[in-house]
């Protein structure tokens, strides 16, 4: 749904609204208006304002990745498949198209996360990683291209897992990236291990629920970086990873983005 105003004075006297809805499916116009009526209180459209028709097939993808150019982030280069130029010296270089899942790099939540990557690839090293809800795939990727490790990458959404597999492959890491389709850390593969190193590009809320769960399958010394949360929301994130037994380390903040950086200790009782 969209709405946009035409016209007027800047204080609503005078303006069209124009709303557009986009279904999959061709609507009854009757039935629609009686909803939006409904939706509005009695000030839908009547039936002279109500117009629907169908959109021509169009291939958005194709002129939204030529507008994507390749961009460096941390020691990773990250580009589309209309790239033909060779990555810079020294640049680690992933190939992602803009499509259907979630994870780009343009966002600051994902560039957070490869800024922490970085920055860990420096000093660490993992032999077991996870990457929950991996989206298109790029920092189970970059972990791949960063150390010898095992990786996971999960998602609960059919397509992301689709794109993750497709990009794995692109990329050359399919030897040592598995994708699977996981609600949390519900999938079998992920509930007999614990990872040296977990990648959350989520949310707050859903951070904040899992952070036992996440914590369970943390090793000893290992490091989680979480992200997708506001710096508003951060302080709510830290407190329940506190609570399940880890300690922030490092923290990243982009614009209104936060990533965290946390450990769980190598000794003690294990969280639960």
């Amino acid at each position: 749904v969209s709405a946009y105003e035409e016209g007027g004075d800047g204080t609503g006297r005078g303006a069209v609204w124009w709303i557009e809805l986009i279904g999959r499916t061709p609507p009854e116009p009757a039935e629609l208006a009686r909803r939006l009526d409904a939706a509005t209180g009695g000030a839908g459209p009547t039936g002279e304002t109500l117009e629907t028709l169908p959109l021509r097939p169009s291939d958005w993808l194709d002129p939204t990745g030529q507008r994507f150019p390749p961009f460096r982030i941390a020691r990773f280069w990250l580009h589309g498949s209309h790239v033909g130029t060779p990555p810079p010296s020294g640049t680690v270089p992933i190939e992602v198209d803009a499509g259907l899942a979630f994870g780009t790099g343009e966002h600051a939540s994902t560039r957070g996360c490869l800024l922490a990557l970085g920055a860990l690839a420096r000093t660490r090293r993992f032999g077991r990683v996870l990457d929950l809800g991996c989206g298109t795939g790029v920092l189970a990727i970059a972990a791949a291209r960063s150390w010898p490790a095992r990786i996971l990458a999960a998602d609960n959404d059919e397509a992301a897992v689709a794109v993750a597999r497709a990009n794995v492959e692109v990329n050359r890491v399919a030897g040592r990236v598995r994708v699977v389709r996981s609600d949390g850390f519900a999938h079998p593969a992920i509930r007999r291990h614990r990872f040296d190193l977990i990648l959350a590009n989520i949310l707050a809320g859903p951070l904040i629920a899992m952070a036992p769960d996440l914590a369970g399958h943390l090793a000893p010394g290992g490091h989680a970086v979480l992200a997708g949360l506001l710096d508003r929301q951060a302080a709510a994130v830290v407190t329940a990873a506190r609570r399940a037994g880890l300690a922030l380390r490092r923290r990243v903040t982009l614009g209104a983005w936060v990533t965290l950086v946390l450990t769980r200790p190598r000794t003690g009782r294990a969280p639960r």
